[in-house]
């Protein structure tokens, strides 16, 4: 199974919120929300289990870096007028709601935790298991609630491109197919798509 070093969880850590420089306007309240979500965040995984994508410490920021990185490539190669700066946004913050959950306190809790059970992960893959003690959202909805909870201000599209960064695979974004969603939607689901493929060879690489 792959795993990151400390060190390759650090320099990813620093290039993805490197990123947020660029922001203009924008990059206190980006700030301020990475620094509110800071260590859940910088180590959360990408998923629950191992045959699904990034299943290890790390590996969200991972992840939503490929995802910037396969969405700028798209941008580059379609001449698509689109802007850097909302991508990085909504590549960089597609699946924040994955790292943690901030209640009106201002107190942290994971999305996900360590599998206690030897068993589900030796069997079944399950490496990790997600936090039944935090309201329920939809990974895309908390990832939202996030940005403007710190005042990262979404334009139309941005907001869109997170809410529905899962594509037309979910029920829950039915109602928008048939090219309903605005084209950065369909970059950054598409960008995401590829990543996640990418990761999954590189798991089966791994065994």
């Amino acid at each position: 199974m792959r795993e990151l070093t400390p060190e390759q969880i650090e320099k990813n850590w620093n290039q993805y919120c490197g990123f947020f420089e660029q922001l203009g306007e924008r990059t206190e309240a980006a700030k301020k929300l990475l620094e509110a979500v800071g260590e859940s965040l910088a180590s959360a995984p990408a998923s629950s289990r191992n045959y699904y994508h990034n299943s290890f410490i790390g590996g969200l920021v991972e992840h939503s870096l490929r995802v910037l990185k396969n969405a700028l490539k798209l941008k580059k190669t379609f001449a698509y007028d689109v802007s850097n700066e909302s991508l990085i946004i909504a590549c960089l913050f597609h699946d924040l709601g994955k790292a943690c959950f901030i209640d009106g306190s201002g107190n942290r809790h994971d999305y996900y935790l360590p599998n206690e059970s030897e068993w589900h992960k030796d069997k079944c893959g399950e490496m990790f298991v997600t936090n039944e003690k935090i309201p329920y959202m939809l990974v895309p909805h908390r990832s939202l609630f996030l940005c403007q909870k710190f005042g990262l201000t979404l334009t139309y599209d941005e907001f869109m491109a997170i809410l529905l960064n899962d594509g037309q695979f979910v029920d829950e974004n039915k109602a928008y197919r048939g090219c309903k969603e605005p084209l950065l939607a369909t970059i950054v689901h598409t960008a995401d798509y590829l990543a996640t493929r990418e990761e999954k060879e590189l798991y089966n690489s791994s065994i």
